[in-house]
């Protein structure tokens, strides 16, 4: 598979982070929109047979990475390890570097590279008067500005890149996540080039750009952290009576696992049977964008 790093601009305040089943989800809507179900269903099939023909990492802020957790083992200092453990991001070059199994103790990352989280408040109106409720009737929501994302993503062919890179064009001009219709997760597709991250010598691990779910036969030595994802559906089946997934315990993006040598393109697996109120309909996308790592 080609590796390539898709450039977007955003231009409005985020309020769903930009993770890979979350944008692969958005995808699918616009498949169905575009050429209809049956479109759809054959979009899909790849996927649920575990030859995939792309893999789409979550999307990171310009030059960032997410902060392999190796890094916070590989340092004996309990201080310098407190830091590193502070970290969301590396930069690119100490992304590699990390891969490479160096020990680095002083990580940062300067200021202005930082998405900038904010909170935008809201009014709760009273349909009888028109007005908002005297008690109760301001709340906050969290949002995250970030000027430029970079999303990778590895395609089995060009035909299958330029595919992607023309649905994630399609998904900008309705914006992505929560509150879009108010303007929220606005974006276009700045760029696309080819991207190939270091080659490691003697490689035998990967870390994980997406966060995942491992299917029996994926490797299980790792450093990892998991969590509970509690999703919902969208577009019009938000209206179905029941719009909740079931919770999915999820290995996140940044942990490491070892492999008997060189690693595949991607691990996990989809997940069906998420939904209840559309069982037969909806799964869930937990592919791991595998990146090689020596792991120590």
């Amino acid at each position: 598979m080609k590796t390539y790093c898709v450039k977007l601009k955003v231009e409005s305040p985020v309020l769903t982070p930009f993770q890979a089943d979350t944008l692969f989800g958005h995808l699918c809507w616009i498949v169905k929109y575009l050429d209809g179900e049956e479109a759809l269903k054959k979009f899909l099939e790849p996927f649920k047979s575990g030859e995939l023909p792309f893999v789409i990492s979550d999307g990171f802020p310009a030059n960032l990475l997410p902060k392999p957790l190796s890094a916070e083992v590989s340092v004996a200092d309990p201080e310098q390890r407190k830091k590193i453990r502070k970290l969301e991001w590396v930069e690119i070059q100490d992304f590699d570097r990390i891969r490479q199994g160096e020990s680095i103790t002083n990580l940062e990352i300067k200021e202005d590279k930082e998405p900038i989280r904010t909170t935008s408040t809201h009014n709760i109106i009273n349909r009888l008067t028109n007005t908002t409720l005297s008690e109760g009737g301001v709340y906050s929501i969290p949002e995250t500005v970030i000027p430029e994302i970079s999303i990778y993503l590895k395609t089995a062919d060009e035909q299958w890149k330029n595919n992607v890179v023309n649905l994630l064009k399609e998904l900008s001009k309705s914006g992505y996540g929560r509150k879009k219709s108010i303007g929220k997760g606005q974006f276009y597709v700045e760029g696309v080039e080819e991207f190939n991250f270091s080659p490691i010598q003697d490689a035998n691990g990967f870390i994980t750009l997406s966060n995942f779910c491992p299917k029996d036969t994926d490797p299980t030595e790792g450093i990892y952290k998991t969590f509970v994802k509690y999703g919902k559906l969208g577009e019009e089946f938000t209206f179905c009576g029941n719009p909740f997934k079931k919770p999915l315990l999820m290995i996140k993006t940044g942990s490491v696992f070892k492999t008997n040598g060189q690693s595949k393109d991607y691990y996990g697996q989809m997940i069906d049977k998420i939904a209840p109120a559309k069982e037969s309909e909806v799964i869930q996308y937990a592919y791991a964008f595998a990146v090689s790592v020596k792991y120590q």
